[in-house]
């Protein structure tokens, strides 16, 4: 994720490519403006993906609800990192580029869109 220079409206902007039939497990830290851990405690987060970028509605969704999202402290002991951890058949049926979308909800309601862009998932087999 990189700094968003405001096309969007988010915090950030978000972009790469995954392999389909690999888990996906990932870091994202997050740090303050002053760059300084930011704490994401008590924040429900949320990756959503859709095919159809004007559409409302996600087609994949991963969440600290869903177990494919995760908080985790740094080595500083502040909850600044965002683990991804997600099986691959998630994604099986959506080779191609998708829009994405990580927003926070708070314990009051309150929404925060920290990243938007655009994440290719790519048909790479992985076999052993």
């Amino acid at each position: 994720m990189t700094q968003t220079s405001g096309d969007s409206g988010a915090e950030a902007s978000v972009s790469g490519a995954i392999s389909i039939f690999a888990k996906w497990t990932e870091d994202i830290y997050f740090f303050s403006p002053d760059g300084s851990a930011m704490s994401l405690t008590g924040l429900d987060l949320y990756f959503q993906f859709r095919t159809d970028p004007s559409s409302r509605a996600a087609d994949v969704t991963l969440s600290t609800d869903a177990g494919t999202l995760s908080i985790v402290a740094d080595g500083g002991a502040v909850n600044s990192i965002l683990r991804i951890s997600a099986d691959g058949s998630l994604f099986e049926d959506y080779e191609g580029d998708m829009t994405a979308d990580l927003i926070a909800v708070d314990g009051s309601g309150d929404t925060t869109h920290y990243a938007h862009g655009v994440v290719s998932f790519r048909n790479n087999p992985v076999a052993i």
